[in-house]
């Protein structure tokens, strides 16, 4: 029971870092359009950091929980 809340803790850190992957995409998209703006690469600074913090919760959760099973 508690691996498949651990697989769904998972896969909520991924639904939760998908916002900050769009952030990186657009903020990539307007800095071919509008150049090479302090505000478009400090966003997609943010994105990466927000994606990767929210990837890695939702893996260090489910890491915890499969390591109390053993």
């Amino acid at each position: 029971m508690s691996r498949q809340i651990a697989t769904a803790l998972y896969w909520v850190g991924i639904l939760i870092a998908l916002p900050f992957v769009l952030l990186i995409a657009a903020s990539i998209m307007r800095m071919f359009t509008d150049g090479f703006e302090a505000k478009y690469v400090n966003s997609t600074f943010l994105g990466i950091a927000g994606a990767a913090f929210s990837y890695s919760v939702g893996y260090l959760l489910r890491h915890m929980l499969t390591q109390q099973q053993e």
